[in-house]
């Protein structure tokens, strides 16, 4: 009675697992998800100013301007109906908040990186809002 009751359940350890191989050929493998355009240049955007933020409170020289920043006009959109007159606005805002936190004195770099940041945020309170919490984090207080 032990040997019919071994085999039996060897033969349904057998018979289980060549199931479970059956359903792993017919599941498909997960989909990745690609970032468009748009969304590889704004990390970098993101990099780019957590790392002067550190330079700033650091009081030390400044990352220069990244020109594929200008990008932001052409790049693919995760969304293209996003791209209207208002983000064309903000956009060309936000370039030329950077570009004068990199130009200004000491005195008021401060408050032309937070120019820029809030810029990043006003244009995703429109669009896109899941980003905000992290952009917030750039901040200078």
């Amino acid at each position: 009675m032990k040997r019919i009751s071994y085999i039996l359940v060897v033969a349904l350890l057998a018979f289980s697992c060549g199931e479970s191989k059956k359903e792993s050929k017919i599941t498909k493998e997960p989909i990745m998800y690609e970032s468009s355009e748009m969304a590889l240049l704004m990390r970098s955007m993101y990099e780019f100013n957590k790392a002067n933020k550190v330079r700033i409170l650091k009081k030390d020289s400044l990352l220069w301007f990244p020109e594929n920043f200008i990008k932001i006009h052409t790049a693919i959109l995760t969304d293209p109906n996003d791209r209207d007159k208002e983000f064309d606005s903000l956009s060309t805002e936000f370039l030329s908040a950077q570009k004068a936190t990199l130009l200004s004195d000491k005195d008021s770099v401060k408050y032309h990186f937070n120019t820029s940041i809030n810029l990043c945020i006003a244009c995703h309170e429109t669009r896109c809002t899941g980003p905000i919490p992290k952009i917030k984090k750039l901040l200078i207080q």
